[in-house]
């Protein structure tokens, strides 16, 4: 008797290796059956072979919230060939993606398995990160107003610096006034604009530390400036649910999300008390 297996499998939001990164799987009609190739039979956790989950959560958890800056895509697969299941995840021929789902549940189920009693604020911040990162909209008067709040709540007194892309923004830093800086200034302008500080805050997170330690190591330099964002407001949220430092829990949100969510793409200092920034192109 044929059994066929349900599952779970996580892309980028065009459709990539959440964690390899590449060229997209697929162009994205459904249903789709992904090619044959020969799976590795041992014990590896990671090895040859079509991986997916059997829990959303686990799908989600490894492939990340928002691997290259904009929410991740999570889809039901299904396989009637032979599934190796190791550790969290299986590995098989092939698997036919059959439909993609929301995340909300999966991200519910794992904010409780690592927050317990914080889980429904956590979730929620997740969430609320995942909708802003989607960029909804375009109102670059509204970027600016959230990155001017930003700056505020961070007691930063610094000037605005619009560039017409994330890859001028990001020129500017590497190769402008940033260089002129200074070693020491320029890790402290980072600090001062994106690097959490709140006391504890990484033994709060506590079991999200090995995502958190994953999505990183995932990001592509178009991608980081707004996974870190994200990641570093819900570290500081988290810390200060815990009582770990003095920051507020709303820190490194305010303004912030408000700002991802009108368009914008990037946000990075690029010289002397100065914050580039990019909207994001392309319509919402």
């Amino acid at each position: 008797m044929t059994t066929t297996t349900i599952a779970y499998k996580c892309f980028t939001h065009d459709l990539r290796p959440p964690v390899r990164g590449g060229d997209p799987v697929w162009p994205g009609t459904l249903p789709h059956t992904l090619p044959p190739i020969a799976v590795d039979e041992s014990s590896a956790a990671c090895a040859a072979g079509w991986s997916a989950c059997a829990l959303a959560s686990d799908a989600i958890r490894i492939g990340g919230l928002w691997p290259d800056g904009r929410p991740s895509r999570l889809f039901r697969v299904e396989t009637e060939a032979q599934v190796f299941s190791r550790g969290d995840k299986l590995r098989a021929s092939t698997w036919n993606i059959v439909e993609e789902i929301r995340a909300d549940d999966a991200i519910r189920e794992m904010s409780a398995k690592a927050f317990a009693e914080r889980a429904d604020v956590m979730a929620a911040e997740q969430l609320a990160w995942r909708v802003a990162l989607a960029r909804p909209r375009r109102d670059v008067a509204a970027v600016e107003a959230g990155l001017s709040n930003a700056l505020a709540i961070r007691g930063l007194d610094w000037t605005l610096r619009p560039f017409e892309s994330a890859w001028t923004a990001w020129d500017a830093r590497s190769r402008g006034a940033w260089d002129a800086m200074g070693a020491s200034a320029a890790r402290a302008a980072r600090t001062a604009w994106g690097a959490w500080d709140a006391m504890g805050a990484r033994t709060a997170w506590g079991a999200w530390t090995a995502w958190d330690a994953r999505s990183r190591g995932a990001w592509d330099a178009m991608g980081a400036s707004a996974a870190r964002a994200a990641s570093l407001a819900l570290l500081v949220h988290y810390a200060a649910l815990r009582s770990c430092g003095d920051r507020r829990a709303d820190t490194y949100t305010m303004g912030a999300r408000d700002a991802y969510s009108a368009g914008l793409e990037v946000a990075i200092p690029v010289g002397p008390n100065e914050l580039g920034w990019a909207m994001a192109e392309g319509p919402p």
